[in-house]
């Protein structure tokens, strides 16, 4: 874990925003958090209650509150540490019958053989809906085009009106 205090600082400092401003942005939050409070959750004296650390996140411009104070998702002992979306998850995995499981199963083992490919080809992640297929105007093909037709066509494509 990444010290509190520095990040909180760094981040501050880095939304160039002063120890007063964050004060009485806090202050009008309803958070007893004086210029010398700010300053001691910075040094790692003390910590700010989970309600002001957000709040300063968001006026910081933090918006991955986790990966920006070091949750990796791991413990200290290299065991997994899920957070509570992720314990959401598994619960409601659990209620699954036998299909249903089947069904998340193989969703995510697909999902997760695409995200090494991506990973492996150094694409860039795109979120795509690979339901939606791009329709774009072509030539027909399934019977004789006259001139006649070609001609009507572009003067419909040609007329301000239409």
């Amino acid at each position: 874990m990444s010290d509190i205090g520095m990040i909180l600082k760094k981040s501050r400092n880095k939304a160039n925003m002063s120890v007063k401003q964050i004060s009485d942005i806090l202050t009008q939050e309803g958070f007893k958090a004086s210029e010398s409070t700010i300053y001691s959750w910075e040094n790692g004296n003390s910590q700010p209650t989970p309600g002001a650390l957000l709040i300063m996140c968001g006026e910081y411009g933090i918006t991955d509150v986790l990966a920006t104070f070091g949750y990796g998702g791991y413990k200290d002992d290299g065991s997994i540490q899920l957070n509570i979306n992720e314990i959401d998850l598994v619960e409601k995995y659990r209620t699954l019958d036998l299909h249903g499981k089947d069904m998340v199963n193989m969703v995510l083992n697909k999902e997760a053989e695409r995200m090494t490919e991506l990973e492996s080809s150094q694409a860039t992640v795109i979120d795509i809906q690979p339901h939606l297929e791009v329709n774009a105007a072509h030539a027909r093909t399934d019977i004789d085009v006259t001139d006649e037709m070609i001609k009507h066509d572009d003067d419909i494509m040609d007329d301000d009106d239409f």
